[in-house]
């Protein structure tokens, strides 16, 4: 991947966005790598090679989330402490992770069950806390590259076997978190999801071509 020439291109588009009207700012510079390995040694983690490459080369930003220091500490824009806090945890085998959920959604305690309200109320409070963990441990390991509003974005995953590659969290409508395949059929890399957007956006395409050429960005749907 010559990322040069991505750097090159990605301007281009974005200067473009801009001359058409957009309302976006600068593409923001791309960061050092004393920035690099500042972050990544707070959030514990070595940033996938592709995505250390975009920010080294590219931007900090750009398609997605900036990446920039608040203060003393390394933030992706927009984000929240959560969901900085699970990134050294291996992101788990999808299937597995919803099916420890259903097991625990499956398992609300009702008040029949319970000598009192109370009792009731404290059981059930604790059985929400541990479903709302399982459900927050279902992206570990991911970080959030991209927000589409209503719940959705798009993932990063930097820890575990998945490393490296990228996925859609739909559990606003599906309670699925989908992986996003490339051409061959398996989670595309953060090169492949970028490189194909580029495309995309480069040339325009009518809807049926693009129903044709389904963009990487919009495969959440679509079985590996």
């Amino acid at each position: 991947m010559n990322w040069d020439e991505v750097r090159v291109r990605t301007a281009a588009l974005h200067d473009r966005a801009a001359w058409d009207g957009g309302t976006r700012g600068p593409l923001p510079p791309p960061l050092s790598e004393a920035e690099v390995r500042d972050a990544e040694r707070q959030f514990g983690i070595i940033f996938p090679e592709d995505y250390r490459h975009y920010l080294r080369t590219v931007s900090a930003g750009g398609r997605v989330r900036t990446l920039r220091r608040a203060g003393t500490r390394w933030v992706w824009e927009g984000d929240t402490h959560a969901d900085r806090a699970g990134l050294r945890a291996p992101f788990p085998d999808q299937d597995a992770a919803l099916a420890e959920c259903e097991r625990l959604w499956s398992r609300e305690p009702r008040e029949d069950d319970f000598p009192s309200a109370e009792a009731h109320r404290t059981a059930h409070r604790a059985w929400e806390e541990a479903a709302d963990a399982a459900d927050e441990a279902r992206t570990a390991g991911a970080v959030i590259l991209l927000e589409h509003g209503c719940g959705f974005a798009t993932l990063l995953v930097v820890s575990g076997p998945q490393r490296g590659t990228m996925w859609f969290d739909g559990r606003a409508t599906s309670d699925r978190v989908h992986p996003l395949p490339n051409d061959a059929g398996r989670p595309a890399t953060f090169a492949e999801w970028y490189v194909d957007w580029l495309e995309h956006e480069e040339q325009p395409r009518p809807a049926e071509a693009e129903e044709e050429d389904r963009p990487i960005w919009y495969r959440w749907f679509s079985p590996l």
